[in-house]
């Protein structure tokens, strides 16, 4: 879990400095910042897709878990439920620490790299998505504080307990899988985070929310048919 305190503890820093830097902070260096950090998440993408043991199985759960994915449109409706909130707050007349506050927490916790991370976390004990993710929430928190106020503080709470929830559960099954499943995970969640990068880069634009769905047929196929 310190991994968690870790990613909290980045966008409380990301705030105060975003508070102190904001009239330095110009969209050249913002985009540097996002560039920077987009050519980390590949490489470490890259990292993790090696450590595949069964690469046809890769293959097979990323096509149909993000066929799946798309039909259902997982990554669209994530977004849509965000507006939806964000709407709400905006109608019933809410303050800015409102508005900040769950503006900032949609965006740090609907992503795949929140999910992916925790999964490896509780999984393998690997926190190295989460560290990144904790540098990559901390920059977006240093630009964010200064359009949606102060209530992207509040934002490391949620970050927390959603990544916290999802570690936990991801340990309650980790001794059902053998080391040959928890090294396909980590391939196909390596995939996912190398299309992260693409999109930080805005090379290309991939709905990786749709793709999530592979991860689960990984994990069904160890646990009913392997």
């Amino acid at each position: 879990m310190k991994a968690n305190l870790v990613n909290m503890l980045a966008i409380f820093l990301g705030c105060g400095l975003g508070s102190l830097v904001s009239q330095h902070l110009d969209k050249k260096l913002q985009d540097f910042l996002m560039t920077a950090m987009g050519l980390v998440v590949f490489f470490l993408g890259i990292q993790m897709s090696l450590e595949t043991k069964n690469i046809l199985l890769v293959i097979l759960s990323l096509v149909l878990g993000g066929a799946l994915g798309t039909q259902l449109r997982i990554e669209d409706n994530l977004y849509r439920l965000g507006d939806r909130l964000e709407k709400k707050w905006t109608k019933s007349g809410k303050s800015n620490f409102a508005s900040g506050f769950i503006n900032a927490s949609l965006l740090f916790c609907i992503g795949s790299m929140s999910i992916v991370g925790s999964l490896q976390a509780g999984l393998q004990g690997d926190y190295s998505i989460l560290y990144a993710k904790a540098i990559l929430d901390g920059t977006i928190a240093l630009v964010l504080v200064n359009t949606l106020g102060p209530g992207v503080y509040g934002s490391l709470i949620s970050v927390g307990i959603y990544q916290g929830a999802i570690v936990l559960f991801s340990r309650s099954i980790r001794s059902l899988l053998t080391s040959q499943a928890l090294g396909d995970l980590t391939g196909l969640g390596g995939i996912l985070i190398m299309a992260i990068g693409l999109n930080l880069l805005e090379i290309k634009k991939i709905k990786v929310g749709d793709m999530l769905p592979g991860l689960v047929l990984v994990v069904l196929y160890y646990l009913l048919i392997a």
